[in-house]
């Protein structure tokens, strides 16, 4: 038995700002992008509601699928080029941003790389890294 999406029909179309076409299909997507944030989560929320960041994930992950159905990478047009990432070959993915949100959903930690300097004059190029560990959460 399939387990209920972590967004709705109805939560889609105020995210998207318009209805959608094919509920089908939709419903789909929602299912199978919140398969993705559950695996990702390391939580399933079967027995509680999900924190309230959760749905604009799931249909953040489906707006980017229904508006680039081919999982185009990138396309031209004469002289101008609009490039997607290559995430969006896979169609249904995770943004950096979104893995961060999901993170302080769940309370997880992350190691997350920090900049610093050596002196009062920052030279391009020339940044050393320091390790923090971030804990979710606000």
């Amino acid at each position: 038995m399939p387990r209920p999406a972590l967004a709705t029909l109805v939560d889609l179309e105020a995210w998207l700002g318009e209805s959608v076409p094919n509920d089908a299909h939709a419903t789909a997507l929602l299912a199978h992008a919140s398969e993705i944030v559950r695996a990702y989560a390391g939580v399933s929320w079967l027995d509680e509601d999900p924190p309230a960041q959760i749905p604009g994930v799931v249909c953040a992950m489906v707006e980017r699928a229904t508006r680039n159905p081919a999982g185009v990478v990138q396309e031209t047009a004469g002289p101008f080029t609009r490039s997607f990432g290559r995430d969006a070959a896979q169609r249904l993915y995770l943004t950096r941003a979104e893995r961060a949100v999901i993170r302080a959903a769940v309370g997880r930690l992350a190691v997350l790389p920090l900049a610093t300097t050596r002196g009062p004059i920052e030279t391009a190029g020339r940044h050393r890294h320091a390790m923090v560990v971030a804990r979710g959460g606000g």
